[in-house]
């Protein structure tokens, strides 16, 4: 992240950071993108819809230079977790969604619009969030109920994170090293922290707050498995199962934890659940 956008951040400058409607983009920075169809449409239809849009995707990252590290193709939505090298994040989004639009609505002769509305863009500004959105994104598949296990479903990049190594345009090492310099072991850890995400029971979340959950869920064993708790984790757990707060200094620490958890592009709502205090009360703080 750049120096300028740091001091953004602490000086307050920039609010809803990384919302839908205000995005800060940026160099370098990597983004779990999600993208849907309208109501109940969906997206592919045929095999071969599926090996056309990666066929786009590859093109694209080509043409603007992104790396892709991981996808899941969804009936009626996608996924995809990329990196950036220049300020072009909106270009290559357009370009990618808007020729598998054309595509799609000419192969099955209809008009009108083939996505929702603009993608969502979240950024994931340390290890241990991308391993978490990575992890949520291929699971994807067991979660919607349309894959028992995670070598059923065919249309994500899973297996190139957990078979054997392939030729591929999708960059899965980076990750993968992020958990071991040596990828055969990085990949059975991997395949662990799957098992262990396919377990969790989030049954009481939906929509954003699955999403949310899920991933904070993954952070947390991903921290513990590297024994390296960031200092926002653990402010995290200091202040989620406290019931009251009355020193001064804790107030002033909590405020501080809800700002920086805004700043990383949670919503009012997201950070009720995490840190399990009222939205209400989130609202009174950021006022005082």
């Amino acid at each position: 992240m750049s120096n300028d956008i740091l001091n953004k951040l602490r000086e307050k400058k920039l609010k809803g950071y990384l919302t839908i409607r205000q995005r800060i983009i940026y160099p370098n920075a990597i983004y779990h993108i999600t993208q849907r169809a309208p109501g109940k449409d969906v997206l592919f239809l045929e095999n071969s819809d599926y090996l056309r849009f990666l066929f786009f995707l590859n093109n694209v990252s080509k043409k603007y230079r992104i790396d892709i590290f991981a996808f899941a193709l969804m009936p009626n939505h996608i996924h995809l977790l990329l990196k950036i090298k220049g300020n072009n994040l909106s270009e290559a989004m357009m370009v990618l969604f808007g020729n598998y639009a054309k595509y799609f609505n000419i192969k099955y002769e209809r008009k009108g619009h083939v996505f929702c509305s603009r993608f969502r863009a979240s950024l994931c500004n340390d290890d241990s969030y991308l391993i978490a959105a990575s992890l949520y994104i291929h699971l994807n598949p067991i979660r919607a109920g349309i894959s028992k296990n995670i070598y059923d479903y065919r249309w994500t990049s899973i297996l190139l994170y957990i078979d054997h190594e392939k030729k591929s345009f999708i960059d899965y090492k980076t990750i993968l090293s992020m958990l071991s310099p040596n990828i055969k072991e990085a990949k059975k850890i991997y395949l662990d922290l799957l098992i262990d995400g396919g377990n969790i029971d989030l049954s009481k979340y939906s929509g954003n707050d699955f999403a949310a959950m899920s991933i904070e869920h993954f952070k947390n064993i991903i921290n513990k498995l590297n024994g390296n708790l960031s200092d926002l984790d653990i402010m995290i757990n200091k202040f989620k199962n406290k019931q009251r707060i009355i020193k001064p200094e804790d107030k002033k620490a909590r405020r501080y934890l809800i700002e920086q958890l805004l700043s990383r592009g949670y919503s009012i709502k997201e950070i009720s659940i995490i840190v399990n205090i009222s939205r209400q009360t989130i609202n009174a703080l950021l006022k005082i």
